[in-house]
């Protein structure tokens, strides 16, 4: 692993504040046990602020190499012991896009992980595809739902011709991509004219990320970046997208899940959580709760 240090990837700004400090001891380990929902260990590196626009990332990072051999290895199984609450997240967020842009038309899931929010579009009425750079878990989501067309590679990889799709979802995705701002030029060209792009990702400035500080970043996955939305909306503006809404997003995960990302506190809190993770009745409790995300709905912009 090689850590390197980026510019902003908003306004190409290389004056930062350091936000939090590092709470990983050793930054040439294995960074793959930090990523994915079944990580074995909860830690961050540096993250900083960018002074001229605002935006929260992680700097100095994995270099790209790196990202790319973490992300094509995930196998998280812990992500698919969660089907029945992500069926229902699959379902919130369809209505979210039905709210802008009603099937049918061509829809590209980038992010898709096992396939679950491909199968519900299909099943309201999309041509849905999906594609991830994971390719156990494009190997899952083909068998989840055989119809459908799956792609196993990362974005800068993938060959989709212009104009394919109508609608472009990536939940929980652009805080890992490399950059942001290729990644929308990229979804840009394939979308058709007047598509539509949906997004959730973490927002820096909410309520929750506030008040939790440095334990709002380890709940989440090692990200990239930590946006909110007036960088948001500059970076869709650089890019050829008009921001049409920002709004909270509400995550559902079972009580054992959450106490499972808790235990990796080195704290009390930790160890009480250690202490009942394993409580079969924490399995049947799902919640659904703010945690400092918000959907992003964003049209693409004529020529």
């Amino acid at each position: 692993m090689t850590l390197i240090t980026v510019p902003c990837a908003v306004c190409g700004g290389s004056a930062f504040d350091r936000v939090y400090t590092a709470t990983i001891s050793d930054p040439d380990s294995d960074p793959a046990p930090y990523f994915s929902s079944s990580r074995l260990r909860a830690g961050y590196l540096p993250i900083v602020r960018c002074r001229e626009c605002g935006l929260m990332m992680t700097n100095p990072r994995d270099d790209d190499a790196t990202l790319a051999r973490v992300y094509a290895g995930l196998e998280d199984k812990v992500y698919a012991a969660e089907d029945d609450n992500r069926r229902r997240t699959a379902h919130e967020h369809l209505s979210l896009v039905r709210t802008f842009r009603p099937p049918p038309g061509r829809l590209l899931d980038v992010g898709c992980a096992t396939g679950m929010f491909v199968c519900a579009a299909r099943e309201a009425g999309w041509e849905a595809a999906g594609l991830d750079a994971s390719a156990w878990a494009v190997a899952y989501a083909r068998q989840r739902c055989p119809g459908a067309k799956f792609v196993s590679a990362l974005l800068e990889e993938a060959a989709f011709p212009a104009d394919s799709f109508n609608v472009i979802t990536l939940w929980d995705v652009m805080e890992h991509v490399r950059s942001p701002a290729e990644t929308l030029q990229t979804v840009r060209r394939w979308l058709a004219t007047d598509g539509w792009l949906f997004l959730n990702l973490p927002n820096a400035d909410s309520g929750i990320a506030k008040l939790m500080g440095k334990r709002w970043v380890l709940l989440l996955r090692e990200h990239l970046w930590y946006f909110s939305p007036p960088p948001m909306a500059r970076l869709l503006r650089q890019n050829g997208f008009e921001l049409i809404r920002t709004r909270p997003n509400f995550v559902r995960f079972s009580a054992v899940n959450i106490a499972g990302r808790l235990a990796q506190y080195p704290n009390w809190l930790g160890g009480l959580s250690r202490s009942v993770a394993g409580a079969e009745v924490l399995k049947r409790l799902a919640l659904r709760f703010p945690m400092g995300e918000m959907n992003v709905v964003a049209r693409k912009v004529r020529d």
